[in-house]
């Protein structure tokens, strides 16, 4: 089993300044044959020092950690070839040891088998890979499986890979360490005006092994020994699943980030070999104003995914039947699933769907397999100046949520 360890970090409202730096190791086990391999597998969250008033949606973590099967973490029967070892375990090297860094097509889909039984629990479509991922760079590696994350749960993609990003993620991972704002790149603010940031580093073998430790194991693991995410101290403390979250653009106790419904964000990835380890960094911005241009963006990506590969069932749609000062009312329209039993709508200040400005729920009867309905967005506090809104819908049924598009609307 690799030995991995997971730092958390907490900074201020100033993103340069660093306060305290948190580790933890799992014991060192062997490889097979006694032959014992190491890998390093840590990850840094940038965070506020305070939990801020929960202003955005946070994203849904699962009820506890999701063990990987197949392990790729753990010890593995191996047998001798004329290539040396070959293990069932196939991101062991032959040398049984664990790669610096590893592109072999079937650690990759070791790994991504090991995410798609995570995934499934959480009522999501399988991962699938683009059929350039081989061709890919570790960065654009990165990025892709950031927004295969993002997507497969409603929310639109990260633009692309932004240069001043990614140079600024390329300083972090040269020097180990979480990045800063990018120079060049001027961020603007998400809805609790603070700056819409986020940024992690992580070391390990493989862009895939990162990111499930990220999504499917930073929670509470039964005990302190057994829990890799050290601000996670009990089932219910706040640092539980806070890199999951910040990954996805908004850790509520620790910091704010883009926001989950960020359309315009752009994303900085790059990793370096320092002292025998691979070295990764990501960083997501939004930008203050238009999108600056992108050196690799999910537009073209897509064109490598086999058809109805990406995000969730379109099949939930949303239009606007009316607006009002103090009101709104939506029709929303299901098909292609049974047993809808809940219904979310977010309402968003502007037209583009950034920022959630309220969300209201509806809750309807699983057997009565509710098909379509017009819902009257109103209440105390509720009121609709004379502008810009925009709104999606998100549908909860037996084969897990589907999200409309965004649709945009306004009160003159």
């Amino acid at each position: 089993m690799p030995r991995f360890m997971l730092h958390v970090r907490n900074v201020t409202r100033n993103p340069s300044r660093l306060l305290t730096g948190l580790s933890i190791h799992a014991p060192l086990v062997k490889v097979a044959s006694g032959v014992a391999g190491v890998v390093a597998l840590s990850l840094y969250l940038a965070s506020g020092t305070h939990a801020p008033p929960l202003a955005m949606e946070a994203p849904p973590n699962p009820p506890a950690n999701i063990n990987p099967v197949p392990n790729f973490l753990a010890a593995s029967n191996g047998r001798v070839t004329d290539k040396g070892w070959v293990f069932d375990n196939p991101c062991i090297t032959p040398q049984g040891t664990w790669p610096t860094i590893s592109t072999d097509p079937a650690c990759d889909s070791y790994v991504l088998s090991a995410i798609n039984n995570a995934r499934a629990q959480e009522h999501l479509a399988p991962m699938v890979l683009p059929a350039n991922w081989q061709s890919l760079t570790v960065a654009q590696q990165m990025f892709v499986v950031t927004n295969l994350e993002r997507v497969a749960r409603g929310y639109p993609p990260y633009l692309g890979l932004n240069e001043a990003l990614d140079q600024a993620a390329l300083v972090a991972a040269l020097h180990q360490t979480d990045p800063n704002l990018a120079k060049g790149f001027v961020p603007g603010h998400n809805a609790l005006g603070d700056i819409a940031w986020g940024g992690s580093w992580a070391e390990g073998f493989n862009v895939l092994s990162g990111m499930y430790l990220m999504m499917y194991s930073d929670g509470w693991g039964g005990s302190a020994d057994a829990t890799s995410n050290i601000v996670c101290t009990s089932p219910n403390a706040p640092g539980c699943w806070a890199h999951r979250e910040e990954l996805l653009g908004n850790a509520p106790h620790f910091n704010s980030g883009v926001g989950l419904w960020c359309n315009t964000c752009e994303f900085g990835a790059a990793y370096a070999i320092v002292d025998g380890n691979a070295s990764y960094a990501q960083l997501i911005e939004m930008p203050v104003k238009s999108p600056p241009p992108v050196v690799f963006s999910w537009q073209s990506e897509l064109a490598y995914f086999p058809s109805g590969a990406i995000g969730p069932v379109k099949t939930v749609t949303l239009a606007r039947v009316s607006l009002t000062h103090t009101a709104m009312r939506v029709r929303w329209a299901i098909s292609g699933t049974q047993s809808s039993s809940l219904a979310v709508v977010y309402t968003f200040r502007g037209s583009t769907c950034a920022n959630v400005n309220r969300a209201f729920t509806f809750r309807y009867i699983p057997a009565f397999n509710i098909q379509r309905s017009t819902v009257s967005l109103s209440g105390a506090g509720t009121s609709f100046p004379r502008g810009a809104y925009s709104a999606v819908v998100r549908v909860f049924a037996a084969q897990g949520s589907l999200t409309s598009r965004c649709v945009a609307m306004g009160r003159s």
